[in-house]
């Protein structure tokens, strides 16, 4: 009996230290537990406050870069105020000098153009003044295209004629070398490489200098050679005139032309200043007296004459290129008049760059 008590204790005991060991371990791993939720807990306290300094920091960096971008903005926005304001100015600059020689090539073809009705006049000749025409010609692709300006074409019943007005001073030659013209020149100007065509001005400086110019004792020599030469420029003229004329109105007359210098400070040397010659020559004349012999010459051609239907139909096509249409003779009635009065120059408008040609010198 006493044995089996100790028995009872015995496993009482057990228990009861099995149970404090069971409740030793449990409160430990209760502690474990706990020191690792606070750990966690801070941990994530600590990536909270981490993640907020980072929010802080990239808020400023982005305020920072909007404050950049914004001064970055105005500073270019400055810029391109500052270029804009350049270019107009730049660009007003351009107008003004284009209004300048606008005025300028108007004024001399309004010279050229009391010459030409003048002599017209003296004569008795009938036919219509186109001054001014403007072409559109299109060379090769559909995008290159230019505008060709014509001071003007002359059309009698003896054919058409364009006339280029050069009112440059001082001494020109035209197709012939100075040094041929006379000896005095050999010494001023190497004219050794100049070939036809070409137009050579010696005249007394009046500005600065530009291209194509040269000083010589105290001169300008300003040269023009191939296609800026006057004979060049005509010729061209001619051809694209001719080709208007045959899309526009199914064919065309033979177009002679001509350089006219108007100047009385001119003195013009040139190897075809007799008169028109062969069909593939430029006449030059200098003067109304020697552009009043032209017309003379080409009154007395052979050569079929135009009919009257035929010049008003020119007369019509050469206006709506923006041409100012003066009639003479049997041309001053009927509709040739009518044009006239509906084109009137103004000096105040220029054409645009591509259709000046101010005159030098």
């Amino acid at each position: 009996m006493e044995t089996q008590g100790w028995v009872a204790v015995s496993f009482v005991l057990g228990a009861a230290v099995a149970v404090i060991v069971a409740l030793v371990f449990r409160a430990r791993a209760n502690k474990r537990w706990k020191a690792t939720l606070d750990e966690r807990e801070n941990a994530a306290e600590a990536e909270r406050k981490a993640l907020a300094v980072e929010a802080e920091r990239a808020h400023a960096a982005f305020d920072e870069r909007q404050r950049e971008l914004l001064r970055t903005t105005d500073a270019r926005l400055e810029q391109l105020a500052q270029a804009h304001d350049q270019e107009l100015q730049r660009r007003q600059m351009e107008l003004d000098h284009h209004q300048r020689q606008a005025r300028r090539s108007l004024e001399y073809e309004l010279i050229s153009m009391a010459a030409i009705l003048q002599g017209c006049a003296t004569l008795g000749l009938d036919g219509v003044l186109a001054t001014n025409t403007c072409i559109l010609v299109e060379a090769g692709l559909s995008t290159n295209r230019y505008v060709t300006q014509i001071d003007h074409v002359l059309i009698t019943t003896a054919g058409a004629l364009i006339v280029e007005h050069k009112r440059w001073r001082g001494t020109i030659f035209d197709g012939i070398r100075p040094s041929a013209a006379s000896t005095s020149y050999k010494n001023l100007i190497d004219d050794s490489r100049l070939d036809p065509p070409f137009a050579v001005q010696i005249a007394p400086r009046s500005g600065p200098f530009r291209g194509g110019e040269e000083e010589a004792g105290g001169l300008v020599v300003r040269t023009h050679l191939g296609s800026k030469s006057p004979r060049k420029q005509v010729r061209a003229q001619a051809v694209h005139l001719s080709k208007h004329l045959d899309e526009h109105l199914g064919g065309a007359p033979w177009i002679e032309t001509c350089v006219f210098y108007s100047s009385s400070d001119a003195t013009v040397f040139t190897e075809t200043r007799a008169g028109t010659a062969q069909e593939d020559k430029t006449a030059v004349v200098a003067g109304e007296r020697e552009f009043l012999d032209l017309l003379v010459r080409r009154e007395r051609t052979t050569r079929e004459r135009l009919d009257h239907d035929l010049v008003e139909r020119m007369a019509a096509l050469l206006h709506a290129g923006g041409a100012k249409i003066d009639g003479f003779g049997a041309f001053s009635r009927g509709p040739v008049p009518l044009l006239a009065s509906e084109v009137n120059p103004v000096l105040d408008t220029p054409p645009s760059p591509a259709m000046v040609d101010a005159p030098t010198g």
